[in-house]
């Protein structure tokens, strides 16, 4: 797995984000999954919970102002045949296109049995913006 196969997975979800599809987000996991951050786990086993958890976040964005994201990757490490580690920057922007925030995440990606990426583990890093 590297970044040629790795950026268009991540526009793709991008795409999802930003047009308020928590279908499609949930289509780029794969269960069981895992949400890690300071404030605790989330163990997701079906994908409606991945959906009801990116529709509660939509939201949440969307009260803030922020209508758009766009992913940057910082970097990908390898970690088997079917694994890789990347850490992306989300930018995220106003209905005005201006970048107002962003944040900063680290997947376990992991290419299923149809050679599908989808993320198994999302870890929330420190936000930068």
């Amino acid at each position: 797995m590297n970044e040629r196969g790795v950026r268009p997975f991540l526009e793709a979800l991008g795409k999802a984000l930003s047009e308020g599809d928590a279908a499609g987000v949930a289509r780029s996991w794969e269960v069981p999954a895992f949400v890690l951050s300071d404030e605790g786990v989330l163990a997701l086993s079906n994908p409606g919970e991945i959906e009801a958890f990116f529709a509660q976040a939509i939201r949440w964005y969307r009260a803030r102002g922020l209508v758009a994201t766009r992913p940057e990757i910082e970097s990908l490490e390898a970690l088997g045949e079917r694994l890789c580690s990347v850490d992306v920057r989300w930018l995220a922007f106003d209905a005005e296109a201006l970048e107002k925030t962003s944040e900063r995440s680290r997947y376990i990606l992991r290419t299923n049995d149809d050679d599908e990426i989808r993320i198994r583990v999302a870890l929330t890093l420190t936000p930068t913006g």
